[in-house]
């Protein structure tokens, strides 16, 4: 049976920068890797992103004021909800206040301020938590 004979300091340290390398080079492709794997995440999530912008453009057409389907369509530029929030919220308070003007004539419409009251407190909730 054969033995190796011991390394020499020199042979053991090139053997240790060597490993060190390939280890190095190992992690580098892994970065490179998962950099590339962000990189297509980011793309999906902006053509979803895209796409539901056109699907509520799409919705709001026949529907919304002119004002609104303006204001949505400015915000494909922008990141962020805090644009629509402000849409959102002063939609619902005008709604509120129409409302609450009919229910002074209709005492029946005195449920949909209510509600609507009710909407317009847990929207105001829901974007304060996000």
């Amino acid at each position: 049976m054969e033995t190796e004979p011991p390394e020499s300091g020199f042979d053991e340290l090139m053997r240790l920068s060597q490993q060190f390398t390939r280890q190095q080079e190992e992690h580098e492709e892994k970065e490179r890797q998962r950099a590339e794997q962000g990189k297509k995440v980011r793309g999906v999530l902006d053509g979803l992103r895209e796409l539901n912008m056109f699907m509520a453009m799409e919705q709001l057409q026949p529907v919304a004021t002119p004002e609104i389907i303006k204001e949505v369509n400015a915000l494909r530029s922008k990141q962020g909800t805090d644009d629509l929030r402000k849409v959102i919220s002063s939609l619902a308070e005008d709604l509120e206040s129409r409302l609450r003007a009919t229910s002074s004539s209709n005492p029946d419409a005195a449920p949909l301020v209510n509600s609507m009251r009710t909407l317009n407190i847990l929207m105001d909730l829901y974007f304060s938590l996000q």
